[in-house]
């Protein structure tokens, strides 16, 4: 199970009879030493693939959501003991409207976090859908590319020259050979691993001494965040962690990189997809995003601070 390294307690919903499992804290490895901040509004019939697909519209589900006492880190406890890997699996993507933004901000986020780094021979990608930042790396000079993503279906629309380097597989020690690319890469993934440790270390393994890792996240801190509070996009039951720079930072410090820095970053997004974020009611929203209004805001492009962050790290 996906779940396993996370599972220290486990008791039973009476009422569901589904399995709970308690989560420790990734950094600091405590448990029950946290207070609740958001109570939990799922059960166990609250997960199909369509809640684990991506760009889907937010439905405002999630777990209990606690706060270390210890490090501050926010997480999801407990959950419900559910297959994600299978969930993910059979999961369906929809990045048709935002894939050109995206490719822009995802690349220009390996070469902030490059910096003077003449790095582009090899990079590997965690969770990248059908693979669309793996064209922008190819074609922006990257000799050799790989990406790890669960979802066949996504696997299935990849670009003719990218879908063999695809491996259809949650990242796992096995998948990617040890000390083997420059730069590796897992953009809004991280947030959603049960256990961020053990794929970080995996991640880890397969860079090159002296390799760039580099992660896009929530920060559960941005102005964004506070403002909405339970009503922000990012709390949702696909989240099990959410990061500030100084959590975030402390994770990839634990992992044993070195050379640690992070930063917020705007996105490039359709006036739709915003729209899409924005808590308001669903059958509103959706009526707006299928009319024409809905048309004319895709073809609308802004720039704008959504309250992400990158993370990034060198392996000694």
């Amino acid at each position: 199970m996906f779940v396993v390294d996370t599972l220290l307690s486990v008791s039973v919903n009476k009422e569901s009879k589904s399995m709970e499992i308690a989560t420790k804290c990734p950094i600091c490895e405590t448990l029950n030493n946290s207070a609740s901040v958001y109570p939990s509004n799922v059960d166990e019939h609250s997960f199909s693939t369509e809640v684990f697909s991506a760009r889907r519209l937010p439905d405002r589900r999630h777990y209990q959501w606690v706060r270390c006492n210890s490090c501050s880190l926010l997480r999801s406890d407990p959950v419900f003991d559910v297959d994600l890997e299978q969930l993910y699996v059979e999961s369906t993507f929809d990045y048709s409207t935002e894939v050109d933004g995206l490719k822009k901000t995802y690349f220009n986020l390996v070469k902030r976090a490059l910096g003077n780094k003449q790095l582009r021979k090899s990079i590997f990608e965690v969770g990248g859908g059908n693979g669309f930042f793996l064209e922008a790396a190819k074609d922006g000079g990257f000799k050799s590319v790989a990406g790890v993503e669960p979802s066949t279906e996504a696997i299935k629309a990849a670009r003719s020259d990218i879908k063999p380097h695809m491996i259809a597989s949650m990242m796992k020690p096995e998948v990617l050979p040890a000390n083997s690319f420059e730069v590796g890469s897992m953009f809004h993934t991280l947030d959603h691993l049960t256990d961020p440790v053990s794929t970080l270390k995996d991640c880890f393994n397969a860079l090159k001494p002296g390799g760039v890792f580099i992660v896009a996240v929530h920060n559960e801190r941005s102005w964004s965040a506070r403002l909405m509070g339970e009503r922000s996009p990012i709390i949702d039951v696909e989240h099990t962690h959410l990061y500030t720079r100084k959590s975030g930072e402390a994770l990839f410090q634990k992992i044993g990189f070195i050379e640690v820095k992070s930063g917020a970053y705007n996105n490039h997004y359709s006036l739709a997809y915003i729209l899409h974020l924005i808590p308001i009611s669903r059958t509103f929203r959706k009526k707006v995003l299928e009319s024409s209004l809905g048309t004319l805001f895709s073809k609308i492009k802004v720039i704008v601070p959504l309250g992400n962050m990158w993370i990034a790290g060198t392996k000694p």
